[in-house]
């Protein structure tokens, strides 16, 4: 009887054998047909763009009720606040996790595919090799057929993100800060790259993120100085009066439509280092709070700078500064891709990598008719107010615009080349009359430094220096001046503790040095 059960048992795990094997060998099929089953009742949509799947998880998080049950996902990234400091700002991400929302009393899946299909493949050796040409799915929604308007959703969730980048006119956007600094390329680690999106929007300004310990009013680059910035830099006045076009140009955009011209200008301002080209850019930018983008052209090709002229365009209006474009391009040559070429290479396949790009796509170094056509091309730049910065003009193509001669000689601020480059602005060594005005700014605490800087002034009238050199100049005897008063007010708390300190040798000496530390002689080669 015994060994009656035990064949009974062997012969029943046979079958059960013959069984597993027979669906492992048809499990695709017999997947598919239960899918299709379920399919009755589950339906299941597929998001195949980036920009789709971030707006997408973007507005459910913002008006759709989600259960307290899911895979949190958590980080912190370095981000500046208004206060002036620059911390980790923690916050919980959403999208790159399933997350099981609610309509009502009934639930639908949002789920990200490139994660999933990224942890299934981390033990997958099996190559699909029809895998590349597969449309690159980037999320899902799995819903009860009938019960969710998912055209409704992507409507809604793209029609909110087109309002928060579009509608930087309204009041309601001009009360918040648009001024924010893009890099192109990004700079940094990874934290720069995780969780970014083409809409322009710094990060902490998306629905994606759930802020742990800030409100998105705290977060942001504080100004550089107290009221308007370009109150604060030293420019004749032909060069702050600019200003007023930018703001003029800013709010024309229906009148620039109505008379089919471009909404967008540009600018090519020049001269030597240190005349405050960049500050310029900066502060048009931030007084007008509007977003600038800073182009590295050295370690971009044709392809990364066509992507990032698309990506600004959804954030109009800002600003495009190209800096230093002489050190790029002499003429049209591209003279940064002979020490760079290679390095561009290998951050190519390094992004490549990364993405899951096309690794055999050719690499593009940066043409100088690309970025022509990014400025001006087929494609219409409306909204972008490019700046071009450059030491040396004579290095600039004509095409890009130059500085337009008169008859009688002068110069006048129009370009050659209108449409591209529409002003050719020179911002060259300081004037007398901007000297004082500096001076007083910064020694206006100390009145004997600041007449001997008046009196230097005035003597030396055409010795040639740049707003930095002379910024440096003033600065250094005013921070003798201050780092001699706090000198003092130590003095000052020891002479009150210790009374019978003041006729040692060692405070002799300290009062001494103290004295010596402003005593500077003023001389032009102090620069």
């Amino acid at each position: 009887m015994e060994s009656l059960d035990i064949s009974r048992l062997i012969a029943g795990g046979a079958i059960g054998g013959v069984v597993i094997g027979i669906i492992a060998a048809f499990w695709l099929k017999i997947k598919l047909v239960i899918w299709r089953i379920v399919s009755v009742l589950i339906q299941q949509i597929e998001i195949p763009s980036e920009s789709a799947h971030n707006a997408i998880i973007a507005y459910l998080v913002k008006n759709v009720k989600r259960s307290r049950f899911y895979d949190r996902m958590y980080g912190a990234m370095y981000e500046h606040t208004r206060d002036g400091n620059f911390g980790l700002v923690p916050y919980e991400y959403f999208g790159a996790r399933s997350v099981l929302f609610w309509k009502g009393m009934v639930p639908f899946l949002f789920n990200n595919e490139i994660e999933r299909k990224s942890r299934q493949g981390k033990g997958d050796n099996n190559n699909n090799s029809s895998s590349s040409d597969a449309t690159k799915v980037y999320s899902t929604i799995t819903f009860f057929r009938g019960s969710l308007d998912i055209e409704e959703i992507i409507r809604s969730a793209c029609s909110d993100m087109n309002k928060t980048t579009w509608n930087a006119n309204s009041e309601h956007e001009k009360a918040k800060n648009r001024f924010v600094i893009h890099f192109v390329p990004k700079r940094g680690g990874d934290d720069d790259d995780y969780g970014t999106d083409s809409n322009g929007l710094p990060w902490y300004q998306t629905n994606s993120y759930r802020l742990l310990s800030h409100a998105t009013d705290q977060l942001g680059k504080a100004g550089l100085h107290s009221g308007k910035a370009l109150d604060n830099l030293i420019f004749p006045r032909r060069v702050k009066d600019l200003l007023r076009e930018i703001e003029m140009w800013r709010s024309s955009k229906d009148w620039y439509r109505q008379r089919s011209i471009p909404w967008k200008r540009g600018w090519l301002l020049y001269g030597p280092p240190g005349t405050g080209k960049t500050a310029l850019a900066r502060a048009f930018a931030e007084d007008l709070n509007m977003p600038i983008y800073v182009f590295n052209l050295a370690e971009m090709s044709n392809h990364d700078l066509i992507k990032a002229w698309n990506d600004m365009m959804v954030n109009v209006p800002c600003i495009a500064l190209i800096e230093d474009i002489d050190n790029v391009f002499h003429g049209r040559e591209n003279v940064s891709r002979k020490n760079q070429g290679m390095q561009i290479m290998m951050n190519n396949s390094q992004k490549n990598d990364h993405d899951g790009g096309d690794k055999s796509r050719p690499m593009t170094p940066l043409t100088f008719d690309c970025l022509l056509n990014c400025i001006d091309g087929v494609e219409r730049s409306d909204g972008i107010f490019t700046i071009v910065t450059t030491n040396d003009i004579a290095k600039v193509d004509p095409a890009m615009g130059q500085p337009r001669q008169l008859p009688d000689g002068s110069t006048e601020f129009i370009s050659t080349r209108p449409g591209r480059i529409d002003k050719a602005v020179e911002l060259t060594y300081m004037e007398v009359d901007n000297k004082k005005a500096m001076a007083k700014r910064i020694l206006g605490e100390y009145p004997n430094k600041l007449e001997e800087m008046l009196a230097f002034v005035e003597k030396f009238r055409d010795l040639q220096e740049t707003p930095a050199q002379f910024q440096e100049r003033c600065a250094q005897i005013a921070l003798a001046c201050f780092w001699k008063e706090k000198e003092a007010l130590k003095l000052a708390e020891q002479l009150l503790r210790e009374p019978t300190a003041s006729s040692s040798p060692q405070m002799e000496v300290k009062l001494k040095d103290a004295e010596a530390a402003t005593n500077q002689e003023l001389q032009p080669s102090q620069t």
